[in-house]
């Protein structure tokens, strides 16, 4: 699951100060000596302005920081895991009251526990329906766990909202959910942002509600990951042919690079950006036949002033 964490952590550090509108910064705070202290990373208000408070849930729910745990499909969310979220922010609040100088109100409600996870598992739910805490819905995707003395949210992405603000956290969505936030992300971020964050992104073919391995064979992996991107397309018609356009160019650029490496041999030269564009070109215009016979026949010189003339076939 490391590369899952990563990904996570990535997003959020890269995408929420900019779908915040720089409201909320997102920062993976440096180690301290006691590993289970270690969050995921902190969410804290850059800009406290009526901007802020209309953002979508949980960012206007934001006092002053979030610790923040991120669970992403595959990973355990058991009782051990709200309590290691608690356990580490707890951690912060420490450090926050033993700063020189100690804050003369230290309010505790300014520092939120959030478990960014797929969806609320049933333990939680049984254990509200025992009376042993409570469980509130205060927002789409938003569960308040009390009774605390700071607000504890269990963030459900499968349940938020499809909203730009809130794209970093709609990462961690499993299951069907998932392709739909999938599907949406390649209109907003582009094909070649789902496929990067795919590549990362371990899945099952049916995220159960509760734990399930995932597969970690690299084959088995490739296959699923080819069927929810087809998923993905079928989804959202309008970004297919935006895809394939991008695939087939990819395609042209691979089949390109021996040939590249045939003209810098005979050249004794790297060929320029512009100049591997130009084959590129070229490609599409005479074909890989033709650019075998140019770079096999021709001279140095005289290949070089073929690459040169764009009029050249």
């Amino acid at each position: 699951m490391g590369q899952a964490d990563q990904l996570i952590k990535r997003l959020l550090r890269e995408e929420t100060s900019l779908c915040t509108g720089d409201h909320v910064h997102f920062e993976v705070p440096p180690e301290v000596p006691v590993g289970a202290l270690q969050p995921d990373g902190v969410a804290q208000v850059a800009l406290a302005d009526a901007t802020l408070a209309s953002l979508p849930a949980p960012w206007s729910r934001l006092h002053q920081e979030a610790t923040v745990d991120a669970k992403m499909p595959g990973d355990h969310m058991d009782r051990a895991a709200l309590a290691r979220a608690e356990f580490r922010r707890w951690g912060r609040y420490v450090r926050h009251l033993e700063q020189d100088p100690a804050p003369e109100e230290p309010d505790p409600g300014g520092f939120a526990t959030w478990v960014l996870a797929p969806h609320v598992p049933r333990w939680l739910q049984g254990d509200a329906d025992k009376g042993w805490l409570t469980l509130e819905q205060v927002a789409p995707g938003c569960w308040r766990v009390g009774p605390r003395d700071h607000e504890v949210l269990w963030i459900a992405a499968n349940e938020l909202p499809l909203e730009a603000a809130l794209l970093p956290m709609l990462v961690a969505r499993s299951g069907q959910a998932l392709v739909e936030f999938l599907a949406w992300a390649a209109g907003v971020k582009g094909p070649a942002w789902v496929a990067d964050v795919l590549r990362s992104l371990p899945v099952d073919p049916q995220t159960a509600d509760e734990y399930r391995p995932i597969p970690e064979d690299p084959e088995e992996q490739r296959r699923i990951k080819a069927r929810l991107f087809r998923k993905v397309i079928e989804q959202s018609p309008d970004v297919a042919n935006e895809v394939r356009e991008e695939g087939r160019e990819e395609g042209r650029e691979e089949g390109l690079g021996p040939v590249v490496r045939l003209f810098e041999r005979k050249l004794g030269r790297a060929l320029t950006r512009t100049e591997q564009g130009e084959l590129l070109r070229r490609l599409g215009l005479v074909g890989p036949a033709r650019l075998g016979d140019v770079v096999l026949d021709m001279a140095s010189a005289e290949l070089g002033a073929w690459l040169a003339d764009p009029g050249a076939r």
